[in-house]
């Protein structure tokens, strides 16, 4: 359901159409196969709050699955817990290691309540991203973040949108009226999309729901729901649940505009989706999301406060021209972000990775095994 989920998908999608042999450690939640390709699952925690959310531990048995399939290449996907395993691993048996830096971990410790561990949360994940040979960031925003904090080695990787399935034709009538269940059908749709979780600031939207003329309607589900649904009671406002498979592309289709207020966001593909969408976005000035609007071409980004969220609403509901223009825009700029030529951008860092790696091996003199340019088989965590 998250952006690293679907990231991790598209990668493995490609990795096998390019004649990759991919073996995937993932919690134990996960299938224990994805076609072809066999997934290890491994003991993995909730977090209160956060049920949806599972993190796999350190294992022995990454270590003895690596020595057997003798990787490549390792490609951690969310290092956090069990990556330590496969990092270590990894410079053990001397293969290039790459590391996506795709959640804000530091950042939901403190909007969860545990402030007093983000330092030693940060120096987990600096730790473990400098031991591997590239850490892949998917903003400048969140590189000059991580820079500040002593991450090495980071290269640009955004993200891509299939503006097939994304796509304004799939909007409908009758998704409309879905979305406004019962309300003022002259209304300006506007959608938020996305987990119901305490770092996503909903709560943000609140003036928007109050204003005459807008419809606001949440798409999504998760822990903070029933406290959501009090918070918005009495105001113009429609829960619909998860979205899947066909209805979430008409539901985006089918709305006017697309709110998100998440600032721990490292990018944010539903802001891409929206775009792709031919819908103008509104955001919040932190995080990733920010680095996706064109302030006044594309959308808005807004502080964290809700008084200016809903004057923005306010602005493109009584200048249906100007909102016209943007979602226009949005839509041409998404269309040059196609994911095919994201992940064919693997393989220039995936060569890198060698190259530093050979670099290394012989500078201290390590030499297990040669590793080629063209690598065949790759870890995926």
């Amino acid at each position: 359901m998250d952006g690293v989920s679907k990231t991790a998908m598209l990668a493995l999608s490609y990795l096998k159409q390019t004649g990759r042999e991919v073996l995937v450690f993932a919690p134990d939640i996960s299938p224990d196969h994805i076609g072809d390709t066999r997934v290890i699952p491994l003991r993995s925690l909730g977090f209160p709050g956060v049920p949806e959310t599972r993190m796999a531990l350190p294992n022995m048995r990454i270590a003895q699955e690596l020595h057997a399939f003798k990787p490549d290449l390792i490609h951690l996907f969310s290092p956090a817990f069990m990556s330590v395993s496969g990092m270590a691993t990894g410079r053990h048996l001397n293969v290039p290691i790459i590391a996506n830096f795709q959640t804000d971990l530091p950042g939901y410790s403190k909007v969860y309540g545990y402030g007093y561990a983000q330092n030693f949360v940060t120096n987990w994940l600096r730790y473990v991203h400098n031991g591997c040979h590239l850490t892949l960031v998917p903003t400048r925003q969140t590189a000059n973040s991580l820079q500040k904090d002593h991450f090495k080695r980071m290269r640009l990787w955004g993200r891509g949108v299939d503006s097939q399935r994304f796509n304004p034709t799939h909007a409908s009538a009758e998704w409309r009226e879905k979305l406004l269940n019962g309300r003022d059908p002259n209304s300006l749709v506007c959608v938020y999309v996305g987990r119901l979780a305490t770092e996503k600031r909903v709560d943000l939207l609140i003036e928007v729901a109050k204003l005459d003329g807008v419809a606001l309607t949440i798409i999504g589900d998760g822990a903070q729901r029933e406290e959501l649904e009090n918070l918005f009671a009495g105001t113009n406002t429609h829960f619909t649940g998860y979205l899947l498979g066909d209805d979430l592309p008409a539901a985006f289709a089918s709305a006017d505009v697309f709110l998100f207020a998440g600032p721990n966001e490292t990018f944010g593909q539903v802001v891409q989706e929206a775009m792709a969408s031919k819908l103008p976005s509104i955001v919040i000035n932190q995080g990733g999301v920010q680095d996706l609007v064109e302030e006044g071409r594309t959308g808005y980004i807004c502080p964290p406060d809700p008084a200016v969220f809903a004057e923005r609403i306010s602005y493109l509901r009584d200048h249906p021209e100007v909102r016209l223009r943007m979602a226009q825009t949005a839509r041409q700029i998404a269309e040059t972000r196609p994911w095919e030529a994201v992940l064919c951008q693997l393989e220039t860092h995936y060569a890198e990775a060698v190259r530093i790696n050979n670099r290394f091996k012989r500078i201290f003199g390590r030499t297990n095994y040669h590793l080629p340019i063209n690598f065949h088989r790759v870890v995926s965590f």
